[in-house]
C-alpha cells in the first residue's frame, strides 16, 4: 500500500456559514422592492422564451419541478413578462340557428363588441315590441286591411248570392247561422213553412223536397269550401301586408346594426333573423288586445316571462374580452371537466321537465384563455374523469365544442350540438418530472402536444445577491400578509437556512414556500415580543420551534439509548464494533441516528453473511454496498492467494427496513476490525460509501447525521473526543445547527473527513493502514489473519461446507435461496 494523506479535523467555520449582513446593501427589507419575478432559473426561463415566442401550436410548454404555494403567481408574471402580441383576443357569442335549432352557430366579435351587440339586440327587440304593435293600429294599415276585408266580402257574397238563387228556384230559403252551419227551409206562399206544414205533404212533395235538399247542401259545401278558401286568401293578403309594413320597420334597424358590426356571419345572420322576426310577428302583437286563451296559446307556458317570449332572439356571450388591456393569463385551479371546457346548463321547467337551450352554454377556463395562456396543475387534470382526453383531443384539433359531461347522469338531457369554437391557446402545465417521463414514454400525443419543457432547479447558486433576493421574497410577504420587515442578519440567518434546505455551503433552496414557512413563523414570534422588525434569533427561533414539533420520535429513540434499552457506546474502544448512522425521514421531518454494527469472523467459507438481506429487511442499495465490500476485499488481499473466511456483518437492533450504501464504510471497518482483532474508537460514529478501491463517497443527509450523533453524546455527556467521520466530499455540504458549531469551536466535538477507508482506519484506530507487506500494520494483520483462516482449511483438506477452498465470485453450490426471484430474474 501507498502512503496517503491523513484525515483532516473540520473548524467551527467550515461546518457553517460566515455571512456578512452589511454585505447586503439594505438595513430591513421595508427599503427593498417585492420579490416578483423567476430567480436563479435560466434553464427554465430560456424554455419559456422559446414556448411563449413560438408560434406553432403544439408548442405548449410542461414546467417540472416548480413547487410552493407561490408557483402559480410566478409563472403567471412570467408568461406576461414575454407576451410578444399584444392584441385582445376577440369575444364569442352563440345565437339561435334560425334553421337548425338543435346546432347553434358561434360568431367571433372583436373584443367588446359581444356585450355590446347583447345590449344593441335588447335594444332592437324593446323597438319592435313597442313600435310593430302601434303601426299595426296605424290608420294606413288599417284602411288597408278594411279594403281587402271589403274585397274579400264581396267575394264571399257573390258566391253566397248563387246558393241563394238556386235555392229561391227550388222554392227554398237559405239561412248561415252565427257558427257557420247552412240551414234551408222551404217556402209556401213566399213565407218559410211550419213544421206541421212539412209533415202534411205528401210523399211524392217530400220526395221532391228531399231531392232540392241534397242539391243544395251539396252547393253548399261547396260554397262553406269556396268562404274557407276566401278567408284563408285574406288572412294570407292580411299577412302581406303586415310584412310589408313590419319591412320598413325592421330594415332599416337591421342594415344599421350590420354597418355598425360588420362582420359577414353576422350579417348573414341579421338578415336570417329578420325573416324569422317578419314569419312571427304574431310574437309581437300586444297581449292586451288578445283573449287570455290566445294570449297563452301564442306564449305557451311560462308566457309571462319575456324573455322566454323572445328566447330564440337572444345573443349568448360565452366569452367577453372588454375588460382585457392584454392576452388573457387564465389560471385554473381546479382542472375538472365542466370549469376547463365549459358546459350546457339545465333547468326544470313548471311542468318539472329537464330542458336546455342555447342560453345556457357556458364556457371554460380553456375558452377564457383562447389567444392567451392557460395554467394548470397537470396531476390535477389527470386525475379528473374524461378531461385528459378530451384535453389533448381539443389541443390537437385546434377547436372546442362545448358538451355536457355527466358522469352521474343516468339519462341525457340534452340534443344541443354547438357549433365548434377556434382554439388558439397556450398551455402552461405544471408537475413534477415523473409525470413528464412517464407521460413522454407511454403517450404518444404527450410528445407532440408539450414540445418545450421548462426544468426549475430546486436550488440555485449562492452568491452576494442572495441576500436581497431573499429580502425581497419577504418583502413581497410583507406586502401580502402583513408580515414584520426582517432586518438584515434575521435576512442572513434566512439564507443560512436556505443552504441547509439545500445541503450545501454553495448553494440556498429555490424552494421559496420553505423559507416563506420559517418566515412567517419569525414574524410571529417577533409580533408576540412586540417588536416591530424580525431579528436574527427569531428566525432561529423558528427553526427550533418547528423541529421541537416535529421532534417527538427522535426525542424517544435518544431517551430509548439514554437509558440502556437501545445500545450505543459512545466512549472507549470494542473490537468488531462501531457507531453507524442513518437517517429516518418522516416527511415533514428527518432526523440522524446512530445504530451499532457489529461483524462476526471465523474459519470456513461461507463468505460474507448479509444478515439484514437474509433477513429480508435490506434493500437493494444496502445489498449492492455489501457486494461492493466483497469486492473491495479481493483487491485488498486476494491478489496472490484465495481469499477464505466465514462472516457476518449485522446492525443491531434494527427492527424495520435498511436501504442505502452510507453504512459501507462502517461495515468495512467494522468487519477489518474483526479480522485484525483491533479495536475501534466507540466515542466517533462514521458515515459514507465505498467502492471496490477504497476511496470513500459522499453521502446524503450528512447534517441530521452528525446532529443526531451530537444529541445522544449530549444526552451522556460531551468528553471532548467524540465526533462524527464524513467523506470529505460531503465537507461542503455542512450547515450545521449554531450548538454544534459553539461545541466545536470549544473542542467538545468533532468533525473529520476522510478520502478512503486507510484515514479511516487510522482515525479509528490509531495505528497506521500500512501495507499488507508490514505485519504490524493494520492491512498486514489482516492479511495474516485470512493467510491463517486458510491454512487451517487447508490443513483440514475439506471447508465447513464440504467443499474446497472458497474464493469470492466462484459458486459453491450451496441451497438455493429460499427467497423469491426479484422482479425480471
Amino acid at each position: 500500500m501507498t502512503d496517503r494523506p491523513c484525515y483532516r479535523e473540520l473548524t467551527a467555520n467550515e461546518v457553517t456559514l460566515d455571512i456578512d449582513p452589511k454585505s447586503f446593501g439594505f438595513k430591513t427589507t421595508a427599503e427593498l422592492e417585492p420579490l416578483t419575478e423567476i430567480i436563479g432559473q435560466p434553464r427554465a426561463l430560456r424554455a419559456l422564451d422559446l414556448g411563449t415566442g413560438i408560434r406553432h401550436p403544439n408548442y405548449h410548454i410542461y414546467i417540472a419541478g416548480l413547487v410552493g404555494t407561490g408557483r402559480m403567481e410566478l409563472i403567471t408574471h412570467a408568461l406576461r413578462q414575454r407576451v410578444l402580441d399584444d392584441s385582445i383576443p376577440p369575444d364569442w357569442v352563440y345565437v339561435n340557428n334560425f334553421d337548425e335549432p338543435d346546432c347553434p352557430l358561434v360568431i367571433s366579435l372583436p373584443a367588446g363588441q359581444g356585450v355590446q351587440f347583447r345590449q344593441e339586440m335588447e335594444t332592437l327587440i324593446e323597438q319592435l315590441q313597442e313600435s310593430l304593435p302601434k303601426a299595426f293600429k296605424e290608420e294606413d294599415f288599417g284602411k288597408e286591411k278594411e279594403k281587402l276585408r271589403q274585397v274579400y266580402r264581396k267575394r264571399g257574397d257573390e258566391v253566397f248570392e248563387k246558393l241563394e238563387k238556386l235555392a229561391e228556384q227550388h222554392t227554398m230559403t237559405v239561412q248561415q247561422l252565427p257558427d257557420g252551419e247552412i240551414i234551408f227551409i222551404p217556402l209556401k206562399d213566399n213565407r218559410p213553412m211550419t213544421q206541421q206544414e212539412i209533415e202534411q205533404l205528401t210523399p211524392e212533395e217530400m220526395k221532391v223536397l228531399d231531392s232540392h235538399q241534397d242539391e243544395l247542401v251539396e252547393m253548399a259545401g261547396r260554397v262553406l269550401q269556396k268562404q274557407r278558401e276566401i278567408q284563408r286568401q285574406l288572412l294570407t293578403d292580411v299577412r302581406e301586408v303586415a310584412q310589408r309594413f313590419a319591412i320598413q320597420l325592421v330594415e332599416p334597424l337591421i342594415i344599421e346594426l350590420q354597418q355598425k358590426f360588420d362582420n359577414p356571419k353576422l350579417s348573414k345572420w341579421l338578415d336570417r333573423f329578420k325573416v324569422h322576426v317578419i314569419d312571427h310577428l304574431n310574437l309581437f302583437r300586444d297581449i292586451t288586445d288578445m283573449p287570455p286563451q290566445a294570449a297563452a296559446m301564442l306564449m305557451g307556458e311560462g308566457a309571462t316571462d319575456p324573455e322566454q317570449r323572445f328566447l330564440e332572439y337572444q345573443i349568448n356571450v360565452v366569452v367577453d374580452n372588454s375588460q382585457l388591456k392584454e392576452p388573457p393569463i387564465i389560471v385554473e385551479d381546479s382542472p375538472n371537466y365542466r370549469n376547463l371546457f365549459g358546459t350546457i346548463e339545465r333547468v326544470v321547467d313548471r311542468a318539472g321537465r329537464v330542458i336546455t337551450n342555447f342560453t345556457r352554454i357556458k364556457s371554460g377556463s380553456i375558452l377564457k384563455a383562447n389567444g392567451g395562456y392557460l395554467v394548470v396543475n397537470l396531476m390535477d387534470a389527470l386525475v379528473e374523469p374524461f378531461v385528459w382526453k378530451e384535453l389533448k383531443r381539443a389541443l390537437k384539433s385546434q377547436s372546442l365544442g362545448i358538451q355536457v359531461q355527466d358522469p352521474f347522469s343516468m339519462f341525457a338531457v340534452t340534443a344541443l350540438q354547438p357549433e365548434s369554437i377556434p382554439l388558439n391557446v397556450r398551455l402552461v402545465a405544471l408537475g413534477e418530472p415523473l409525470i413528464y417521463h412517464l407521460l413522454y414514454l407511454h403517450d404518444e400525443d404527450f410528445r407532440e402536444i408539450f414540445r418545450v419543457k421548462a426544468d426549475f432547479d430546486p436550488e440555485m447558486d449562492r452568491d452576494a445577491e442572495t441576500g436581497l433576493i431573499y429580502g425581497r421574497l419577504v418583502r413581497q410577504l410583507s406586502e401580502k400578509e402583513e408580515l414584520l420587515p426582517f432586518d438584515a442578519p434575521a435576512i442572513a440567518e434566512l439564507v443560512c437556512v436556505g443552504a441547509r434546505l439545500a445541503s450545501d455551503q454553495k448553494k440556498v433552496t429555490s424552494i421559496f414556500s420553505h423559507l416563506a414557512d420559517v418566515a412567517r413563523e419569525a414574524s410571529f414570534w417577533a409580533s408576540k415580543e412586540k417588536l416591530k422588525v424580525v431579528k436574527a434569533k427569531y428566525v432561529r427561533q423558528a427553526v427550533q420551534e418547528r423541529v421541537f414539533r416535529s421532534d417527538l420520535i427522535a426525542e424517544k429513540i435518544r431517551g430509548l439509548i439514554a437509558d440502556g434499552t437501545l445500545l450505543i457506546q459512545v466512549e472507549g474502544t470494542a473490537v468488531s464494533q462501531i457507531n453507524g448512522l442513518s437517517v429516518a425521514d418522516l416527511g415533514d421531518y428527518a432526523f440522524g441516528r446512530p445504530s451499532r454494527l457489529t461483524a462476526s469472523v471465523g474459519v470456513g467459507t461461507a463468505g460474507i453473511i448479509n444478515i439484514e438481506r437474509e433477513s429480508r429487511m435490506s434493500g437493494s442499495t444496502f445489498d449492492k454496498g455489501m457486494l461492493i465490500l466483497e469486492g473491495l476485499l479481493r483487491n485488498y488481499y486476494a491478489v496472490e492467494q484465495p481469499l477464505t473466511l466465514s462472516a457476518s456483518i449485522a446492525m443491531e437492533q434494527s427492527y424495520g427496513g435498511v436501504d442505502g450504501d452510507s453504512a459501507s464504510v462502517a461495515e468495512l471497518l467494522c468487519l477489518l476490525s474483526a479480522l485484525a482483532d483491533v479495536p475501534l474508537r466507540q466515542d466517533l460514529a462514521v458515515t459514507g460509501s465505498i467502492n471496490q478501491w477504497g476511496k470513500v463517497q459522499a453521502i446524503g443527509g450528512v447534517n441530521e447525521k452528525i446532529e443526531g450523533f451530537f444529541d445522544v453524546c449530549y444526552e451522556y455527556g460531551l468528553t471532548g473526543t467524540q465526533g462524527v467521520c464524513i467523506p470529505e466530499s460531503n465537507a461542503q455540504n455542512l450547515v450545521l445547527r449554531a450548538d454544534i458549531v459553539k461545541a466545536i469551536q470549544q473542542n467538545q466535538f468533532h468533525v473529520w473527513t476522510v478520502t478512503d477507508i486507510d484515514q479511516a482506519i487510522e482515525l479509528f484506530t490509531g495505528i497506521p493502514a500500512g501495507d499488507i507487506s508490514d505485519n504490524s500494520s493494520f492491512h498486514g494483520r489482516v492479511l495474516e489473519r485470512l493467510t491463517e483462516i486458510a491454512t487451517l482449511l487447508e490443513q483440514q483438506k475439506m471447508t465447513d461446507t464440504g467443499r474446497l477452498l472458497w474464493t469470492p465470485g466462484i459458486p459453491l453450490g450451496l441451497p438455493p435461496d429460499p427467497r423469491p426471484p426479484l422482479p425480471g430474474q
